[in-house]
């Protein structure tokens, strides 16, 4: 058994991937459990290559204008733009495929 603590990994929660302090490095995906506080707004952006998918664990988000809640999640597939406002306190779980660190871009 390896044990770790969440805030000893990677950038924003992010555990698994290519990430120079992942707690188990692959280049097949990326997995995070992130945090965003009531106010927060990502910068929109889009992956080239990877495919998102993100599941609201807690929480209250707009995603390009749609609202997404606990027990809800939604996939960007490369190309797609991505927009977060969070309208509460939120913890998301992301999956990315593959792991592509430098993979995004904002618009």
């Amino acid at each position: 058994m390896k044990k770790f603590q969440q805030s000893d990994c990677g950038y924003r929660g992010w555990y698994v991937g290519q990430w120079h302090n992942a707690v188990f490095k692959t280049d097949l995906f990326e997995v995070g459990h992130g945090f965003n506080a009531k106010g927060d707004i990502s910068a929109k952006h889009f992956h080239k290559i990877a495919t998102e998918i993100n599941l609201v664990t807690s929480g209250k988000v707009l995603v390009n204008g749609e609202l997404i809640q606990t027990g809800e999640g939604f996939v960007f597939e490369p190309g797609e733009t991505c927009e977060c406002v969070y309208l509460e306190d939120t913890y998301t779980l992301v999956i990315k495929t593959p792991s592509v660190p430098d993979d995004k871009y904002y618009v």
